[in-house]
C-alpha cells in the first residue's frame, strides 16, 4: 500500500477501494454490491469501518441504500474521490443519538441567512445528543429548509447520520463548507456532556449545499475534544 494511503483512516482507505471497483466496471450501475458481511471478510476489516466506508458513499449519491433491501450502485463516479485534504470523523463506535429538541420555527434569523433564506420563513430545527459507545461526545444544532425537514422527521431519534435517508429521496450534497473554532461550555451543555462549565470544547460549523449549489443544511456541532480527530493532509 502506499505511503500516503497509510495515512488516511481505515475506512476512507476501503472507500477508496469501493469506488475502483465501481470505475473499473467490478460493480456497474444498478448492481447490487457485495452484503456487509461479505465486504467485511474480502476486506478484513471491521463492520464499523464497512458501514462508515459506505455511510460516505451513500452521501456522494454513489451508493443507493433502502431499508429491508441491498445496497446498490447509483451512479459512476466522474471524478477521483482520494484523499479530500481535510479528514474529520468522531472517535469511537456504536454511535447514538438523543433527540433534544425538534420543531419548525421562523425565529432562528443567523441560520436563515446561512441558508440564505428569508428571515420570516420557517425552518426545520433540530437539536441532538451524540453520542458513541453511550458516552455523550456531542451536541449538535441542525437546522434545514422545512420541505427537507420533512423528509427526515421521522428518522431523526434513529439515524446518527441524516444524509443516506435524504438521499432516498434523491436529496444529496455537493460542497461541504466548515468552519472550526473553540468555545468554553455553558453550564447546560456541560450537564449534557458530563463535564465541567467553561471547559473548552471544539465547535464545527457547517453549511451544506445541494445539487443545485444551494445551501440545504447549517449546522453547529460543539464536541468534547478528545471524542473528536481533525486531520489536515497537505500535498503527497
Amino acid at each position: 500500500m502506499a505511503d500516503n494511503q497509510k495515512k488516511l483512516p481505515l475506512y476512507t482507505q476501503i472507500k477508496n477501494k469501493m469506488v475502483r471497483n465501481i470505475k473499473e466496471g467490478k460493480w456497474n450501475e444498478g448492481e447490487t454490491i457485495p452484503s456487509e458481511s461479505q465486504l467485511m471478510e474480502y476486506y478484513n476489516v471491521s463492520r464499523t469501518t464497512i458501514r462508515q466506508a459506505v455511510r460516505e458513499l451513500v452521501q456522494a449519491g454513489i451508493l443507493e441504500t433502502r431499508r429491508g433491501a441491498p445496497t446498490k450502485v447509483r451512479l459512476r463516479p466522474k471524478v477521483d474521490m482520494n484523499n479530500p485534504g481535510i479528514i474529520h470523523h468522531e472517535q469511537g463506535h456504536n454511535l447514538t443519538v438523543k433527540v433534544l429538541r425538534a420543531e419548525d420555527t421562523n425565529r432562528h434569523y443567523f441560520a436563515a441567512r446561512q441558508l440564505k433564506r428569508p428571515d420570516e420563513e420557517e425552518l426545520f430545527s433540530l437539536d441532538r445528543l451524540r453520542f458513541a459507545d453511550d458516552r455523550p461526545i456531542a451536541i449538535q444544532q441542525m437546522y434545514l429548509p422545512a420541505e427537507i425537514g420533512e423528509k427526515i422527521k421521522d428518522t431523526t431519534g434513529t439515524d446518527f447520520d441524516l444524509f443516506p435517508h435524504l438521499g432516498r429521496f434523491n436529496i444529496h450534497y455537493t460542497t461541504i463548507k466548515e468552519n472550526v473554532s473553540a468555545c468554553n461550555a455553558t453550564r447546560y451543555e456541560a450537564d449534557l456532556l458530563g463535564i465541567s462549565p467553561g471547559e473548552a470544547l471544539i465547535v464545527i460549523e457547517r453549511v451544506t449545499f445541494g445539487l443545485d449549489y444551494l445551501p440545504m443544511e447549517y449546522s453547529r456541532t460543539k464536541y468534547l475534544p478528545a471524542s473528536f480527530q481533525y486531520k489536515i493532509e497537505i500535498g503527497n
